[in-house]
């Protein structure tokens, strides 16, 4: 399932377009649009009492009047100096006209990424995303081959972890390929995608003894998130667990590339 855009939410608050039948079924993007609402509803409130002077605009004509000197007589330095307060009000006019859709500007490509993220491991918790239930790591890999075209790295299954099976999912609109696996400290999900740990703002963490990769760590939400990097590959653990709970797994979960 295809979430709403930070475009789309845009238009829909601004009344532009109609709102999709998407958002009915996904509780989520519910959830983001009620929250950018509020929040504009927040921004219009705190700059509806600030407003230019009545008075501001015939201020500025009569000093550009005054500051208008032939060039062959007048000296440049001179007119900019007397333009200078008139420049500053303009300046200050067109910050407060700026649309307040700048103020609430939007989340930066590494936070969207995280995000998604996020959402992929919340919706392979409620097996929302096509979802298929096996815990042999040969048909996972069979599934993986016939719905990406290869098959990921899989974990090596014991230590009280169990694999409960993988999903389907979009990530920056491309299908993407994910593993749930159940372990003593809460359910993860690792899921692989191309970009680089820097391209979804991961930030890379401290490399300590047993460490057999390195490791790259974000979070969103409630949602810790440690990244590695395999060949061609980005294995991101997901889970409502720590970042060093996350390393550890990833350490035994991969193996070595």
């Amino acid at each position: 399932m295809n979430h709403l855009t930070d475009e789309q939410f845009e238009d829909i608050i601004k009344g532009i377009d109609v709102v999709p039948s998407h958002l009915e079924q996904c509780p989520d993007c519910s959830d983001r649009l009620a929250e950018k609402r509020a929040l504009a509803a927040r921004l219009n409130s705190a700059f509806a009492s600030i407003k230019p002077d009545a008075n501001l605009a015939a201020r500025i004509r009569d000093q550009l009047d005054l500051a208008e000197v032939p060039q062959e007589h007048g000296e440049p330095m001179g007119i900019l100096r007397k333009l200078w307060p008139v420049l500053a009000t303009a300046a200050a006019i067109m910050i407060v006209a700026v649309p307040l859709s700048l103020y609430f500007a939007a989340p930066s490509a590494a936070d969207a990424a995280q995000e998604e993220l996020a959402s992929i491991h919340k919706h392979n918790i409620k097996q929302v995303n096509e979802f298929y239930a096996e815990a042999d790591p040969e048909k996972l890999a069979e599934y993986f081959k016939d719905k990406l075209g290869f098959s990921p790295a899989l974990p090596c299954i014991g230590k009280g972890m169990e694999m409960l099976g993988c999903c389907m999912a979009h990530f920056k609109g491309r299908v993407v390929g994910s593993y749930v696996v159940d372990t003593p400290k809460g359910t993860i999900s690792v899921i692989v995608v191309t970009d680089t740990p820097k391209k979804i703002g991961m930030n890379r963490m401290a490399p300590k003894a047993g460490d057999r990769q390195r490791f790259w760590k974000g979070s969103f939400a409630r949602c810790k998130m440690v990244t590695v990097r395999l060949g061609d590959y980005s294995y991101s653990a997901v889970g409502e667990i720590s970042h060093n709970q996350l390393k550890d797994l990833l350490n035994r979960l991969l193996p070595d590339s």
